[in-house]
């Protein structure tokens, strides 16, 4: 029997459903214990279909980050409207969101997890710091109040550690965290914004 051929848009429609049921299960079991066969449970799917998208579960989470990214993409776009740039504490919100995100993929991950996927698939999951910094960049553009000597190395440490700090808030103090991330934080709209939009 040859496989189901499917149209554009029913393939955009498979692999969104997919990649919905996928991250709602990566929340409950972690990568290890998301196998192919709760995704395709989830999704209403046979597994030949999964396979017809993808060639294994790594590679089913690396397309799951991509997909995440380009949500992102298009709600700052939908912020912006008409207008070129978020104003400053809009820009802070995004900024914020990237770190407390409920649906961020990164706070699902193991170290072992990260690893795993840079094994499998290395050109889409080395840290690679021009590439962050070309992101950022391009991320800036849409901010205003941006300073013109923001340093993308210590910015883009800055934003793992936000991250760090949120995926293993677990193992903090609670009655620090949110003082803790809030020191955090400011330190890295210091580093982002000119002096007179930091209060």
């Amino acid at each position: 029997m040859s496989p189901k051929l499917f149209s554009v848009s029913e393939k955009e429609k498979l692999k969104e459903k997919m990649f919905y049921a996928g991250l709602e299960l990566l929340k409950q079991y972690g990568m290890t214990h998301m196998s192919v066969e709760k995704i395709t449970q989830a999704a209403g799917i046979g597994k030949s279909t999964f396979y017809n998208f993808f060639m294994s579960k790594e590679e089913f989470v690396v397309a799951l980050i991509e997909f995440n990214r380009h949500r992102f993409w298009k709600t700052i776009t939908q912020m912006l409207g008409e207008r070129e740039a978020l104003t400053v504490p809009e820009s802070k919100q995004v900024l914020r969101s990237i770190i407390n995100a409920k649906d961020s993929v990164y706070q699902y991950l193991t170290a072992e997890d990260e690893k795993k996927l840079s094994e499998v698939m290395p050109e889409k999951m080395g840290p690679d710091l021009q590439e962050e910094t070309e992101v950022l960049r391009r991320l800036f553009t849409l901010f205003e109040g941006v300073r013109s000597d923001v340093d993308y190395a210590v910015t883009s440490n800055l934003l793992k550690l936000l991250a760090i700090t949120a995926e293993h808030k677990g193992d903090l103090h609670e009655a620090g965290y949110a003082k803790t991330q809030e020191l955090l934080f400011k330190t890295l709209f210091d580093g982002i914004f000119e002096e007179d939009h930091n209060d």
